[in-house]
């Protein structure tokens, strides 16, 4: 009976380990959000590491987290990295692309909890009621990566934090928009 048991938990988990590995290795989340503003009063807090990290929700997510500025302040080649014995680890983001009042594309580089790379690109899109800001990340899963899409929806985790920034980044600049109207 033990054996039945034993082999019938083995053919499971075997199952499960199949599943996992026939995942996607692409991992793909995005968000968007109409800030009632210009591209050109959005840009500079997504183009510039120290700018962004005001509104990027990792510091609620965790409180421990050091953060490091190197390179130059804004565009190509602005790098922020962090460091955590908590939830975010350690990595690295490094602006690749900068086109202003359109783009920003950032290399992240994860070490710690697990080695991972991503692209993360927030693009405006103007609209007759201000600007669409859509924040999106692409990356490739391993095997662990995986495991962890199966266990948690990640579009769903991710997205959450997302939206969260970006309702941060639209009161941030629409307050300031409102300000510098009002003078």
């Amino acid at each position: 009976m033990l054996k039945k048991l034993v082999l019938g938990c083995a053919v499971v988990l075997a199952g499960f380990l199949v599943y996992v590995a026939m995942q996607p290795s692409q991992m793909n989340v995005s968000r968007e959000l109409l800030v009632r503003a210009t591209p050109e009063a959005i840009f500079p807090h997504i183009n510039n590491t120290k700018k962004a990290d005001e509104w990027m929700p990792w510091r609620e997510v965790d409180p421990e987290v050091q953060m490091k500025y190197s390179g130059p302040e804004e565009g190509l080649g602005s790098t922020s990295s962090w460091s955590s014995s908590g939830q975010m680890g350690t990595g690295l983001a490094v602006i690749v692309e900068s086109i202003p009042n359109e783009s920003v594309k950032t290399s992240l580089s994860y070490t710690k909890p697990m080695v991972m790379t991503q692209l993360a690109e927030l693009s405006l899109r103007p609209t007759p009621e201000g600007t669409i800001v859509r924040w999106a990340v692409n990356g490739n899963n391993n095997f662990m990566g995986r495991l962890f899409c199966v266990l948690l929806n990640m579009d769903t985790v991710v997205g959450k934090q997302f939206e969260q920034g970006l309702n941060k980044l639209k009161s941030i600049v629409e307050t300031k928009t409102k300000k510098l109207n009002q003078t």
